[in-house]
């Protein structure tokens, strides 16, 4: 997906035209009439075709010349791919990241359950490898990988005031043991230099 700032005539015309296919489906007016089921064609302009490796091919479809631009904030700024599972999001993740050049630091989270809530039996269950092993929605993997010059988004409202809201977008320019520094990209703080330091954080939701 490409966002609309800056879009030639051509790209504005081809933005509005999947916006109504797109409305028409979330509508249910493709392939009108139906019973409440029907298939859906994808339009072949849509499609990346005639590729062997499907990740590969989003990727270089989305973000050409990608070594060239990494670090450049309006390339990052126009451009989003959405994946269905957090599982696409993590294979897509690491296809880009690999890509990147420089050395990698590796930080840990350090899992436990709210013994306040729990039975000693079930504190038995949540060991803090099982734990480890968790994919879920609204927090961080086990182990995140990062580099000098990564884009990176907050899961997290932090500091409003800075620009450190959830869903800000920025890119890491230093690493330490404890604490990431980064510089903000988009919104009214963009080029801020913020650290991020370990945070806790409990889902959002009960399991």
């Amino acid at each position: 997906m490409r966002l609309r700032q800056g879009a030639t005539n051509v790209d504005n015309q081809e933005i509005k035209e999947f916006s109504k296919w797109l409305l028409k489906v979330g509508e249910g007016r493709i392939s009108e009439p139906n019973d409440g089921t029907a298939d859906i064609e994808i339009p072949k302009e849509m499609l990346i075709t005639d590729i062997d490796d499907p990740i590969k091919g989003i990727v270089d479809s989305t973000y050409p010349n990608f070594l060239e631009n990494y670090n450049n904030c309006e390339y990052l700024l126009s451009r989003a791919i959405l994946a269905s599972t957090i599982e696409v999001v993590d294979t897509i993740n690491d296809f880009v990241f690999a890509l990147m050049p420089g050395e990698q630091r590796e930080y840990f989270s350090a899992n436990s359950v709210d013994r306040s809530e729990m039975h000693t039996n079930i504190l038995q269950v949540f060991t803090p490898e099982l734990l480890s092993s968790l994919w879920t929605s609204g927090l961080p993997n086990h182990s995140v990988k990062l580099k000098v010059g990564t884009p990176i988004m907050l899961m997290r409202n932090m500091e409003q005031s800075e620009g450190l809201c959830n869903g800000t977008r920025l890119i890491v320019t230093k690493m330490a043991e404890h604490v990431i520094e980064a510089k903000v990209i988009g919104g009214p703080k963009h080029g801020n230099v913020v650290y991020i330091p370990r945070l806790d954080i409990s889902p959002s939701q009960s399991p």
